[in-house]
C-alpha cells in the first residue's frame, strides 16, 4: 500500500509540474502569479510551523488547553478549475452547421461551454512598420524566456487502458522506454491495440464507412509544388526539406545581410516554435495581380518572404534587402507555427493559430485562408468545432494541399483531422473558394490531452501525425480510418519524416520528448516501417531533465540527408544534462551515433539541410542563445556561424545562398552563406 501511495503521489506531482509549465508557456503573466503563490506558500509555511510550535508550549506559558484545531490533520485544498473554454464563433466565414447525427458522439458526457465570452476579431493592421535598419550591438534585447502551455478544458472520454505493456514494464524506471522492434508489428495494429477509436463526419453528418469521391493520392515530396521556393513547414509533404536551391561550394561564412525590428504582443515576442517563413519567386503573371508595392512589382525575379510571428502579423518581404513588399496582415493574436502558401501557385495563404487568450480577451482561433491578391479573408475552419472532443482549439500545425483534387489538410489540438475541398475558382485576376469539410474525429487510451501539435506529413494516401501523448497514427484519407497506430510513449511535438528507401520501401522517422515519463531520462528518436508502423529501430538520447518551466526533449524536426549525406538523418535534442542540447547524426540503417555535437544551450529550432552543386551537403540550425550554425554534415565541424543575440525557436529557411530566421528578441534576420 505505501508503495502504490508513493506512486500516485510522485504521479500527482508529475501532473501538478506539467499543468505549471504549459501554464508558463501560454501566459506570460502566469510567471508572475506562481512567484506571488510561492512566496506566500513559503511565508505560510513558516508561519504554520510557527503556530504549531506555540501551539504546544501554550498550555505551559497560560495554563489553558491547547485549541482542537491546533492537533488536526490539514486539509487538502483542491486546485481550481481551469477556465472553461469560449462557444463557436458566429461572426466569421466559419463552418457551423449544426450537427444532424443523432448518434451520441464519442464523449457523451462532455459539457458544452455557454458563458464564455464572445471573441471578436482585431482588425487588419494596415500600417504596421517593418524597420529595416542594420544590426546593431547596443540595441540587441535580452535573450527572451519562453511562456509556457497551460493546462485547459478537456471534453474527452478516455477508453479503456490499452495493453500495451507488461507487468515487468511497468515497473521500469522513470523515462524508460519499453517496446523492442519485433517482426509482425501486431503493437502497431488498432484492432490490437486499442489505442484510437474514431469517428467521421461529412460537414456535420456521421459518416458509417466513408469513402472519399475524388481520392487522394500526393506524390513525392520533389513534385509537391509547381513554384519556386519553399512553401510550406519543411518543404513538402515528406516535410524533407526547408531549403530551395544551392549554397556556395566550401562555405566558411554567415554574415548578416539585413535585419527587420517586429514587436510582441501580450508577452510574446518576435519569432516562437515552429517559426519557419516560406520564400517564393512568384511567376510574372500573378506578381501583377497582387497587392504588392509598386516598387516590388516591378522586380523581376522577385522572391517574396512571408512570415508568420508571435506580435500577431504575418509579414511580406523582399528576401534581398527585408524591406517590405506589402502590408503585414493583423490577425491580433501571436503565431505560433508557420504558415503554408498554395503549392499550385494560386493566390492563397493559410495559417494556423497558437494563441487566443491575448490581454484578458477571447480572440478567435483557427485556421486561415486569405487571398494573396487583395489579402481579404476568405474562410476560417474554427477551432471551437462543436464536433471536436477537446476545447483546446488551436492550430499550430502547417496545412498542406493536395493540388490534384483541390484539398486543404490541416490537424488541430481539438482532436479533429480536417480535409477540405475548396471549391477553388481561379480565373486568373480573382479568385474564390467554396469549403466541404469532411472531419476525422478521434479519441486515445492513453490518459492525456487529444489533439496534435506537430506538421503532418503524408505518403501517398496515408497521412502520418502523433498526439500529445505520442500515439503516431497513420490513417488513410481516401477512408478516413486508422492504418496503424504506435505508442511512442511520451508527447510528440515534432513532425514525422517520410523518406523513401532506394529498394522502395518507405520509412518514417520520429522522436519524442521527456514530459509524461518524469524529470530525468531519455527521449528517443525512432525509425518506422512507415506501412506497417513496426519499429525498426531507436536510439536513446543523452541523459536529459525536465523542470516546472521548460521540457526536455526533441521539439525539432528530423532531417533526412540526400545526395552525400543520404545514409544519415540528424536529431536536435534540447536539455541534455552535461551538454544543455545536443545535435545528433544517426545512421539510417542502424540507429548509430555517427557523430554528435553539444551545443551548449537547449534548442527547439529544427535542421534545415543545404547543398553545394556538388551535392556535399550541411546542416544549419539555431539554439536558445542565439548562435546559428552551419555544420559540415559528414563530420559535424563547425564551417560559420553567427551570433543573433536572442533564442532561436524558429526554424531556418533557405532559398539558395539566403537563409531567413526570425528569433524571439523580435527580429527577423536575413543572412547570406558565402
Amino acid at each position: 500500500m505505501g508503495m502504490t501511495n508513493s506512486k500516485k503521489k510522485s504521479a500527482l506531482a508529475r501532473r501538478i509540474r506539467r499543468w505549471k509549465r504549459r501554464m508558463l508557456r501560454r501566459h506570460a503573466w502566469a510567471g508572475t502569479l506562481f512567484a506571488v503563490l510561492e512566496g506566500f506558500a513559503g511565508f505560510a509555511a513558516v508561519a504554520g510551523v510557527a503556530a504549531v510550535v506555540l501551539a504546544c508550549f501554550w498550555p505551559r506559558l497560560t495554563g489553558r488547553p491547547a485549541s482542537p484545531s491546533a492537533t488536526m490533520a490539514p486539509v487538502e485544498i483542491a486546485a481550481p478549475p481551469m477556465d472553461t473554454d469560449a462557444p463557436a464563433d458566429t461572426d466569421t466565414p466559419v463552418d457551423t452547421d449544426a450537427p444532424a447525427d443523432t448518434d451520441a458522439p464519442l464523449d457523451t458526457d462532455a459539457p458544452v461551454d455557454t458563458d464564455a465570452p464572445a471573441d471578436t476579431d482585431a482588425p487588419v493592421d494596415t500600417d504596421a512598420p517593418v524597420d529595416t535598419d542594420t544590426p546593431s550591438d547596443t540595441d540587441a534585447p535580452e535573450e527572451t524566456v519562453v511562456p509556457v502551455l497551460p493546462e485547459e478544458t478537456e471534453r474527452t472520454a478516455l477508453l479503456p487502458e490499452a495493453t500495451v505493456e507488461t507487468e515487468a514494464e511497468a515497473t521500469a524506471e522513470v523515462g524508460a522506454y519499453y517496446q523492442l522492434a519485433a517482426a509482425g508489428a501486431d503493437y502497431s495494429d488498432p484492432a490490437q491495440n486499442n489505442l484510437i477509436r474514431s469517428k467521421v463526419y461529412t460537414g456535420s453528418t456521421k459518416t458509417a464507412d466513408y469513402v472519399r469521391e475524388d481520392e487522394i493520392h500526393m506524390g513525392a515530396s520533389t513534385e509537391y509544388t509547381a513554384l519556386e521556393g519553399v512553401t510550406t513547414f519543411r518543404g513538402s509533404n515528406y516535410r524533407d526539406g526547408g531549403s530551395y536551391g544551392v549554397i556556395p561550394e566550401s562555405p566558411s561564412s554567415l554574415s548578416v545581410i539585413w535585419m527587420n525590428r517586429i514587436s510582441g504582443l501580450d508577452g510574446w515576442t518576435g519569432v516562437g516554435w515552429t517559426g519557419q517563413a516560406s520564400a517564393v519567386c512568384w511567376p510574372e503573371e500573378t506578381r501583377q495581380i497582387m497587392n504588392i508595392v509598386p516598387e516590388k512589382k516591378a522586380k523581376d525575379g522577385l522572391v517574396e518572404v512571408l512570415y508568420a510571428t508571435l506580435d500577431g502579423h504575418i509579414y511580406f518581404l523582399d528576401l534581398d534587402d527585408g524591406a517590405a513588399t506589402r502590408e503585414a496582415i493583423n490577425i491580433g493574436a501571436p503565431i505560433k507555427g508557420s504558415l503554408s502558401v498554395d503549392p499550385r501557385g494560386y493566390p492563397l495563404l493559410y495559417c494556423g493559430q497558437g494563441i487566443y487568450d491575448v490581454n484578458g480577451q477571447r480572440m478567435k482561433c483557427g485556421t486561415r485562408i486569405w487571398s494573396l491578391i487583395d489579402q481579404s479573408l476568405l474562410y476560417m475552419i474554427n477551432g471551437a468545432d462543436d464536433l471536436a472532443l477537446r476545447a483546446w482549439r488551436a492550430f499550430d500545425c502547417s496545412p498542406l494541399v493536395d493540388g490534384a483534387t483541390d484539398t486543404l489538410i490541416q490537424n488541430g489540438e481539438n482532436g479533429v483531422l480536417y480535409t477540405v475541398d475548396l471549391n477553388t475558382r481561379f480565373d486568373g485576376s480573382s479568385i474564390s473558394i467554396d469549403p466541404e469539410i469532411v472531419r476525422y474525429v478521434y479519441e486515445q487510451s492513453i490518459d492525456g490531452k487529444l489533439g496534435s501539435e506537430n506538421s503532418f506529413s503524408v505518403y501517398n494516401n496515408y497521412i502520418y501525425f502523433a498526439t500529445n501523448v505520442g500515439i503516431i497514427q497513420c490513417v488513410d484519407l481516401n477512408t478516413m480510418t486508422p492504418v496503424w497506430t504506435f505508442n511512442a510513449q511520451d508527447d510528440i511535438d515534432a513532425s514525422l519524416v517520410i523518406e523513401v528507401e532506394p529498394d522502395g520501401s518507405v520509412s518514417l522517422y520520429a522522436t519524442n520528448e521527456l514530459d509524461k515519463r518524469g524529470n530525468r531520462g531519455s527521449c528517443q528518436m525512432f525509425k518506422l516501417n512507415a506501412l506497417t508502423g513496426e519499429l525498426l529501430w531507436k536510439r536513446d538520447s543523452d541523459t536529459i531533465y525536465q523542470n516546472d518551466e521548460n521540457g526536455g526533449g526533441s521539439f525539432a524536426t528530423p532531417a533526412v540527408g540526400r545526395n552525400n549525406l543520404s545514409d544519415l538523418v540528424y536529431f536536435h535534442v534540447a536539455r541534455t544534462v552535461d551538454s544543455k542540447g545536443m545535435l545528433y547524426a544517426l545512421d539510417k540503417s542502424t540507429g548509430d551515433v555517427v557523430w554528435s555535437y553539444a551545443m551548449g544551450s537547449y534548442g527547439w529550432s529544427s535542421p534545415t539541410l543545404v547543398y553545394t552543386p556538388s551535392g556535399a551537403g550541411y546542416v544549419l540550425v539555431g539554439s536558445s542563445n542565439g548562435m546559428l550554425r552551419l555544420f559540415d554534415g559528414l563530420t559535424g565541424r563547425v564551417v560559420a556561424a553567427a551570433d543573433l543575440e536572442a533564442n532561436i525557436e524558429g526554424t531556418p529557411v533557405v532559398y539558395n545562398d539566403t537563409v531567413v530566421i526570425g528569433t524571439r528578441g523580435s527580429r527577423i534576420y536575413g543572412l547570406k552563406i558565402s
